[in-house]
């Protein structure tokens, strides 16, 4: 596989601007769990230097799905079946406003990758998608499961913070 780095919100904490991710300048809205470019120096110079799902990522929070769904074509033909990438085409079907569709195809690929390092990714983008689809009670039921296959996994704390705080913010939105 390639040097991919995971498209995962890094939740050191939350505040007023917004989630922190592992993608320097980009940041995860709360309100509508998509990223946007919070330091758009940093997120240029990331562009520069990060990966392809860094820059897909930086892409997708710029509003730029064109040129986004240009580079996960691009980089799908070098590797087709790396995870991220193929999670992050996903992401681009989302911010396009599909949600079903990309719901659908994170089951699919949550099927795929069962009992793999993957599965807990699959269930965060789920979340995500059925957090912009408005069912959040449907997205707090995949971010527990991906917090919780995350605990199981012993993974990287902000991983499980991650999932902790969109399960958070869901279970909110679901109560209000």
């Amino acid at each position: 596989m390639g040097d991919y780095t995971a498209y995962a919100i890094d939740v050191a904490s939350v505040n007023r601007e917004g989630v922190g991710t592992s993608i320097n300048g980009v940041l995860i809205d709360p309100e509508t769990l998509k990223p946007y470019i919070a330091d758009a120096e940093a997120a240029e110079q990331q562009m520069q230097v990060g990966s392809p799902t860094d820059r897909v990522v930086i892409l997708l929070a710029r509003g730029e799905l064109a040129a986004a769904g240009e580079l996960i074509a691009e980089s799908r033909l070098l590797d087709p079946t790396n995870a991220h990438l193929r999670v992050l085409d996903t992401e681009l079907t989302r911010m396009q406003g599909n949600f079903d569709r990309a719901i659908n195809r994170l089951r699919k690929l949550a099927e795929e990758f069962a009992g793999t390092f993957y599965e807990p990714l699959m269930h965060q983008h789920l979340g995500f998608s059925f957090f912009a689809k408005g069912d959040y009670k449907a997205a707090a039921t995949r971010f527990r499961k991906a917090m919780e296959q995350r605990i199981a996994m012993n993974d990287d704390a902000y991983l499980v913070n991650a999932s902790s705080t969109c399960l958070q913010i869901a279970e909110e939105r679901a109560a209000a």
